[in-house]
């Protein structure tokens, strides 16, 4: 006789804990720092003329030292996104919320953000968007500085 199958099993606490060392390196290093004080520092490289953001310390096309960081404003394009829909162990933000890659203005690069601030429904490819800074003046050097991405206000939702 077949016994019925148990319920599976959705979770597993465990004891482990892993710690991770990030080593930022000079290049990303300027970019933390600039974080902690609301300025989103690029690199380019003096060479092929592509621009990191986060800028690494030697272009990863030409190996060579990337020039001094130049500040870009931040603003940019969803360029893709996800709508994440549903829970999971360790999630901080209660879903459904998105999470998008942002092409800045000057940049060759994308960063990895969430969007707010607007209707999940109106999120878009093209999107233009900008970033919202954590409020008081002890910002850390992290990304945790930048609370999220919103649609940037058009000039007739401006003057409403």
């Amino acid at each position: 006789m077949n016994k019925p199958l148990p319920e599976p099993v959705s979770l597993m606490p465990t004891p482990l804990r892993m710690e991770y060392t990030f080593v930022a390196g000079v290049g990303r290093s300027r970019f933390l720092r600039g974080l902690s004080e609301r300025r989103l520092l690029a690199g380019t490289c003096p060479s092929c003329r592509h621009v990191y953001l986060p800028a690494p310390e030697f272009c990863a096309r030409c190996l060579v030292e990337l020039d001094e960081p130049i500040e870009l404003d931040g603003r940019g394009v969803v360029s893709t996104f996800c709508v994440v829909s549903f829970p999971f162990p360790g999630q901080e933000i209660e879903p459904p919320y998105v999470v998008a890659y942002i092409q800045p203005h000057g940049a060759d690069t994308r960063l990895m953000h969430l969007i707010r601030e607007v209707d999940i429904a109106e999120v878009h490819i093209g999107m233009e968007v900008e970033p919202v800074w954590r409020e008081g003046d002890d910002l850390e050097p992290s990304w945790m500085s930048i609370r999220h991405y919103r649609p940037v206000a058009t000039e007739e939702v401006r003057h409403a």
